[in-house]
């Protein structure tokens, strides 16, 4: 039986602990095993040391001290043991593989909401002892940060609408009209290979309707402007120029002034083959006005969502990439092979990928198809395993989008909380119903 003196007694914020004195020495270069009576801690009246830590944390303790192994309880958060250990001077290690979730998931919370805080750009912030050219600045990339700014935003989103629009009506015939912007007569060129494709003819050898050219031209213009506003004001011209959707939107002022050019020389394109095709890569490249929406999310809560988590996504999304393509080869090659008898289709493996790939996805085109016995065995395993590689891979990006929506759900609630006790410290709310707490709203 063990003495008193192999005991040793801790008062920790009013709950009494005793173990031997064995087990505080347990890790001998801890703060525990290094106490001694001399320590500021010990009440010598009650023979035991005080401290103003957690009990329940304490508890913890003493049990990794006792068994060697760390648990950690479900209601115990994993940032806060650490800093208990810290401050016994226990190291981090030895966590039980039943408590490895508890103990690291503080640590993808943090990282998604320090992302999310990063990101957002909701907050209403003053202009005073700002230059012209921060507030400039501002109001072109921070929507939420004065009125002004988001009347811009409004107004910006209203022109990248109407240029997809009409980016998508440009070619409909009825929409366009005899040759007016170019300086030549049509007759010059009817039989320059454009005869036989009404497409060609549709493009080339007409023009839009003055409305939508007009309209065209006044997007270029806005965009033009508001890139080189920007550059101008930007307060590191390097991360400008660097930044993606800067980039997306230089990309698309260059081809659409290259397009609104080459609209005054419908004979050239006419008449130069190589021409017409750097006008339809032109026109083909301007589709990147669609990425242009992507800036909505400083505004939108639930795309700034989807975007962060794609982003963080970007791992398992290279996996399902990589494992589809080996996946699509394994079965092209078999296919190939198991239909090698039927001369009419599947000619090469480049083909079969194609199958391959349209029967992964379970889309099922139909303009190939296995006509043999081995070729439907290939063609239900490639089905199946296709199914079984977009669910496991999906899900895994799935479960990233709801933890990026959970914690910003968190996080606007929390933010929602502060701006109802700073409104009800200045005396602007006086009474809060209490369940406006339990709503949580994604600013949008």
């Amino acid at each position: 039986m063990e003495s008193n003196v192999d005991r040793v007694k801790f008062n920790i914020r009013g709950r009494t602990f005793e173990t031997l004195v064995s087990t505080i020495k347990s890790i001998s270069d801890s703060k525990l095993a290094n106490l001694t009576p001399d320590h500021t801690s010990y009440d010598t009246e009650k023979q035991e040391y005080f401290f103003d830590r957690d009990p329940e944390l304490f508890n913890v303790i003493l049990n990794l001290l006792v068994s060697g192994k760390l648990h950690v309880p479900k209601h115990i958060c994993g940032a806060l043991l650490r800093e208990e250990l810290s401050f016994w001077e226990i190291k981090n290690g030895n966590v039980k593989e039943c408590c490895w979730r508890q103990y690291f998931q503080h640590e993808d919370d943090m990282a998604i909401l320090t992302d999310l805080i990063q990101n957002d750009d909701t907050k209403e912030s003053t202009s005073d002892g700002e230059t012209l050219k921060e507030r400039i600045w501002h109001v072109l990339n921070h929507p939420g940060s004065s009125k002004l700014a988001k009347t811009w935003y409004c107004l910006y989103l209203c022109v990248v609408g109407v240029s997809i629009l009409i980016f998508c009506i440009w070619n409909i015939q009825d929409l366009r009209t005899d040759l007016y912007v170019s300086e030549f007569i049509t007759h010059h060129y009817p039989d320059i290979h454009l005869s036989g494709n009404d497409k060609l003819t549709t493009l080339i050898l007409t023009d839009p309707v003055p409305v939508l050219f007009a309209l065209e031209t006044g997007c270029l213009l806005f965009f033009m402007t508001e890139w080189s506003v920007g550059l101008i004001v930007c307060p590191k011209k390097k991360d400008y120029l660097t930044s993606w959707t800067h980039i997306v939107s230089f990309v698309l002022v260059f081809t659409m002034l290259m397009n609104f050019i080459m609209e005054f020389f419908k004979s050239i394109l006419a008449e130069n083959e190589v021409a017409r095709w750097l006008y339809f890569l032109c026109k083909a490249i301007s589709m990147v006005r669609l990425f242009l929406f992507v800036r909505i999310a400083r505004r939108f809560s639930a795309l700034r969502v989807l975007l962060l988590a794609t982003k963080h996504s970007f791992l398992e999304l290279l996996l399902m990439a990589i494992t589809f393509c080996i996946g699509m080869l394994f079965f092209a090659t078999l296919i190939y092979y198991a239909e090698i008898t039927n001369s009419d289709s599947f000619s090469s493996i480049f083909i079969s990928m194609w199958w391959a790939i349209i029967t992964m996805t379970t889309v099922g085109y139909g303009d190939l198809y296995p006509t043999s016995i081995a070729g439907y065995v290939v063609g239900v395993v490639c089905a199946l395993s296709g199914l079984l590689l977009l669910a496991m891979l999906v899900a895994i990006i799935i479960s990233n989008f709801s933890e990026y929506y959970s914690q910003n759900s968190f996080h606007q609630r929390y933010q929602r909380l502060r701006e109802e006790n700073v409104r009800r410290e200045n005396g602007e709310l006086n009474n809060i119903h209490p369940k406006q707490d339990m709503n949580v709203e994604i600013n949008i």
